[in-house]
């Protein structure tokens, strides 16, 4: 990794990455109950789990091997922001919103605001690729 990133920087990026192998994973082995796999068919949950996979690899693997073309990792890195957008709807307002009253709306907020956390710190390892994207 290059001298500029921080060891921090770094850290994030390998646990951005293993969250999303984790929930490749999950979709490729249909378990977890991971909310991004609910709507999805089992065919869809197998491609997806493995675009998830092998986005989060292509995030960690640079960091540790040389070789890898820049653009297959910030490729990955938009995939993962992409996806975990698409997460927060289906996981927080498509399910996370039905049936919710009375205090539920708290234990939805504060499920939210983990999510929004997370994509905050994806959005800062996709930093670069986003950056490049709008150029």
């Amino acid at each position: 990794m290059a001298g500029s990133k921080s060891i921090g920087d770094m850290i994030l990026r390998i646990l951005v990455g293993l969250l999303f192998v984790i929930i490749g994973i999950e979709g490729m082995a249909d378990f977890g109950g991971n909310a991004l796999y609910r709507e999805l068919d089992d065919v869809f949950d197998i491609i997806v789990g493995a675009v998830l996979l092998v986005a989060g690899l292509l995030l960690i693997v640079p960091l540790f091997i040389s070789g890898i073309k820049a653009s297959f990792t910030k490729t990955a890195t938009l995939v993962v922001l992409v996806a975990w957008v698409i997460y927060i709807v289906l996981a927080d307002f498509m399910y996370g919103l039905r049936g919710v009253d009375g205090t539920e709306w708290f234990e939805w907020l504060e499920v939210l605001i983990y999510h929004l956390l997370i994509l905050a710190s994806v959005y800062k390892v996709a930093q670069p690729a986003v950056k490049k994207l709008g150029k």
